[in-house]
């Protein structure tokens, strides 16, 4: 009965907010632990003595396994309370010797505290074993992130020259496009389309057709604005999207281009080569995104073309 009323002062106090959940934990296993000991002192008689050690050890084991949610220190300290209490009163107020009193019960409260330290250890190693699997958790989604990674690079960038590929890029040009439709902010494409990579395949192998391209990819990137992109359309041909650049401004720029090229040709075992056509968009003039990028491609051969022959005419006359 006085541990119900104790039990139920201290779980008052606690909602006051009086005392914290630890105090109340410590008032009511100390108190419990004082008048429990004392009563298993009064019994003479070994089968009753023997019986009221193992109500103690019952409490003993049941408080303790309640306490596994609290601090080890906490339940070490209380468990040491107790078993000075019992040792106490027993020792000194109990009929029976030392000998008897662990005969007949002492047995059982040291199991209560190997019961109690095992709980904890239990405890720690669940603990343990869940930052451990934590762990395991945190690299597997690490490795699912990079995965991730990799995948949105592939999804967007060439493998090869690290520009935007074409699903990407074209995917850029169409947002360019409806904000020319809105704003009319001027666009200007350039088809290019790198010459001789398949001579140089074929004669010098594709290491050097390699280096061809990205020679080629790395003079468009350093000429171009930051505001401008380009993408690998496919093998030997790629797409310079100038945003707000007219024409005019998109023509300067590939001329500066073709210098590059040609310095860069200097001491090369192939020359660096390119024919381009470039087009400003114009809503009125192409219903479709496509339908701009194939006139592109269309001038871009027409050079193309045209240089042949300027080179058959030039052979020609050797």
């Amino acid at each position: 009965m006085l541990a119900v009323v104790c039990g139920l002062a201290v779980i008052a106090l606690f909602l006051k907010k009086v005392i914290s959940g630890l105090t109340a934990w410590a008032i009511f296993f100390v108190y419990n632990a004082l008048h429990l000991g004392y009563f298993v002192s009064l019994y003479d008689d070994p089968i009753q003595l023997l019986a009221a050690n193992v109500n103690l050890s019952a409490a003993m084991f049941i408080l303790p396994l309640a306490l596994l949610t609290y601090p080890l220190w906490f339940s070490l300290s209380l468990t040491a309370i107790f078993v000075a209490n019992y040792l106490f009163w027993n020792v000194l107020d109990s009929p029976h010797s030392l000998a008897e009193l662990m005969i007949n019960g002492g047995t059982f409260v040291v199991f209560a505290i190997l019961v109690s330290l095992l709980g904890h250890w239990s405890k720690i190693r669940s603990i343990k074993r869940i930052a451990e699997l934590n762990l395991v958790i945190e690299i597997k989604n690490q490795e699912i992130l990079e995965q991730n990674r990799k995948l949105e690079l592939q999804a967007t960038y060439d493998a090869l020259t690290g520009v935007y590929n074409r699903g990407f890029g074209l995917q850029i040009l169409e947002d360019r496009i409806r904000l020319n439709q809105r704003d009319g902010l001027e666009l200007t494409i350039v088809y290019v389309d790198v010459d001789n990579l398949k001579t140089t395949n074929d004669t010098l192998g594709h290491k050097l057709g390699d280096r061809l391209i990205l020679g080629v990819v790395e003079s468009i990137r350093n000429a171009i604005r930051e505001a401008d992109l380009i993408c690998r359309l496919g093998g030997d041909e790629f797409l310079v999207v100038m945003h707000h650049c007219d024409l005019e401004e998109a023509k300067r720029i590939m001329i500066r281009i073709g210098t590059q090229l040609e310095n860069l040709s200097q001491g090369s075992p192939f020359p660096y080569e390119i024919s381009w056509g470039a087009l400003s968009y114009d809503k009125d003039e192409f219903s479709t995104m496509n339908e701009f990028i194939e006139q592109a491609d269309h001038l871009m051969y027409e050079t193309k073309l045209a240089k042949k022959k300027r080179m058959k005419e030039k052979k020609q006359r050797l």
